[in-house]
């Protein structure tokens, strides 16, 4: 089942009818690897289930009221300690993204006011739960800093800033229905009935609206939202300790990554180092210094340390005394040609270098966005002993169609980019890259016999810049050129590529 930011609204809705009023007994983690709120208050015991790391990230209520908890890592345990005892005064979601935030409380018996947030979000592959109290990050079920994310930092004892805000548009699932966002946004905020779509009995997809492309499917309308996302957890599994064992095997594969980049860094560094040592100002005083020797040979005794010419008193050149003039000359201008010579490999090297620097930053915004199938074919390309690689199967790959009948395709992956550019896409089809940033590959296949429009263009560069590491900026350069104008780069990765002959637009990033 897919989730949006109009399904979130709606689930934040019912959890705040069903958990207004009721106070925290248990937080902590089962041996499913679920995160689990339970909250006491009148009827009986309700539980929260909480998965943001899960495909797709969840919440939801269980039956469950008694926990058979696992072994709590450290943030759990901070967590626990706070919540236990609040009760919660509200559940909100954030407009236009997927973000549930509870707000709890309470009162002590001296009248001290207690009050913290726990904020859970369920945006794919980037899911985090983070408890924040006076408007400070207390736990996080993830943290990083800004030099591992840029966009955005959660680290322990620092203000708490919610993930950047993406332009808010109708969602894929619902492009193609005419139904204006503002009367998206109304049925998300309302408690109308849920479409419901099961393929022999089993679910596939729940929406707001009824859903066209769903229509040959069975068709039901239910009353509630919460208990079809607990139907779609048990389905797919989501929240086991797989979802876990991913993280940290994302997380592993960061600091291998990030290592090997700060060892590119290093060498860039040393590079320079050498290059400035040798650069054309140096090569420049090793020429003059050789030819001032040779102008002033008879001036120059036998044993003499610095030359001081009379042509420029002010000029003073190193010379080894135990050399006679013709032998310092000589030394100087083999030192010049030997930097003249050393030139072209420090262009070289830096330019090896450099690639594998684009390479480390691309792959690393890579394995922050992948799946666990995608984490795995990033492991098995990055082995030192790779096996036969599996290429991704293009007639898997989902593309968005337009009214026109053109399709975009997103890479969404490594081998997914590296399918869309180079099995979908034909030669005169335009090509999309967010420009000199990690991002994904962005095809427009425009309709049969027809040529992409402008607005075409547009919503595919915004594709382009929504699924990049600039999502976060207001508006992203994104380059376009005909897929023939690009190619593999030699013994690199799946999808790193070079490309020519392109133009480049601005637009607002968009993800769908």
């Amino acid at each position: 089942m897919v989730t949006d930011h109009l399904l979130i609204r709606r689930a934040a809705l019912e959890l705040d009818a069903m958990l207004r009023g009721r106070r925290v007994v248990d937080f902590g983690l089962t041996e499913g690897g679920k995160v689990v709120l339970v909250l006491s208050g009148r009827g009986g015991a309700r539980t929260m289930v909480v998965d943001p790391f899960g495909t797709p990230p969840l919440v939801f209520p269980s039956a469950a009221s008694e926990l058979s908890l696992a072994a709590e890592p450290g943030w759990l345990r901070a967590a626990g300690a706070v919540l236990r005892g609040l009760a919660v005064t509200a559940v909100k979601a954030r407009r236009g993204d997927r973000v549930i935030a509870l707000e709890l409380g309470a009162r002590s018996r001296f009248g001290v006011a207690t009050q913290a947030r726990l904020v859970v979000e369920l945006v794919p592959r980037f899911g985090n739960i983070v408890l924040v109290k006076d408007g400070v990050v207390v736990a996080a079920a993830k943290t990083f800093s800004p030099a591992e994310n840029p966009e955005r930092s959660v680290e322990l004892g620092a203000p708490y800033l919610a993930p950047p805000l993406r332009t808010v548009a109708i969602p894929r699932l619902l492009a193609d229905g005419g139904i204006p966002l503002e009367r998206l946004e109304e049925l998300a905020g309302g408690r109308d009935p849920v479409h419901v779509y099961r393929r022999g009995g089993k679910l596939v997809q729940a929406h707001l609206v009824p859903l066209p492309a769903f229509a040959e499917l069975e068709h039901a309308v239910e009353p509630d939202l919460l208990p079809l996302l607990a139907e779609a957890a048990a389905g797919s599994g989501a929240g086991t300790n797989d979802a876990h064992a991913v993280e940290k095997r994302r997380t592993n594969l960061s600091r291998g990554l990030r290592r090997r980049l700060v060892a590119v860094e290093g060498q860039l560094a040393q590079l320079s180092s050498r290059q400035a040592a040798t650069g054309p100002r140096e090569r420049e005083r090793l020429r003059v210094a050789g030819e001032t020797i040779y102008a002033h040979l008879g001036e120059i005794e036998p044993g003499t340390a610095v030359l001081r010419p009379s042509s420029d008193p002010r000029l003073e050149i190193a010379l080894d005394p135990e050399l006679d003039a013709k032998a310092n000359a000589a030394a100087y201008f083999a030192r010049y040609r030997k930097a003249g010579d050393a030139e072209p490999h420090f262009v070289r090297r830096r330019g090896a270098l450099e690639a594998e620097r684009t390479k480390l930053e691309t792959l690393l915004w890579e394995v922050e966005r992948a799946d666990a199938e995608a984490l795995a074919e990033i492991e098995a390309d990055l082995a030192p002993a790779k096996p036969a690689r599996k290429r991704a199967d293009p007639r898997a790959i989902e593309p968005l169609r337009l009214p026109s009948g053109a399709r975009i395709y997103v890479g969404r992956s490594p081998r997914e980019n590296a399918a869309i550019t180079f099995t979908i896409a034909r030669p005169d089809d335009l090509w999309f890259h967010a420009k000199q940033t990690p991002g994904a590959h962005v095809v427009l296949v425009p309709a049969a016999g027809g040529a992409p429009s402008d607005d075409e263009i547009q919503r595919a560069a915004a594709l382009a810049a929504g699924h990049s590491r600039a999502r976060g900026s207001a508006h992203v350069e994104v380059d376009y050129t005909r897929r023939k104008y690009v190619r593999k780069q030699r013994d690199a990765t799946p999808g790193m590529v070079w490309y020519t002959d392109f133009k480049t637009v601005r637009v607002v990033p968009a993800t769908v």
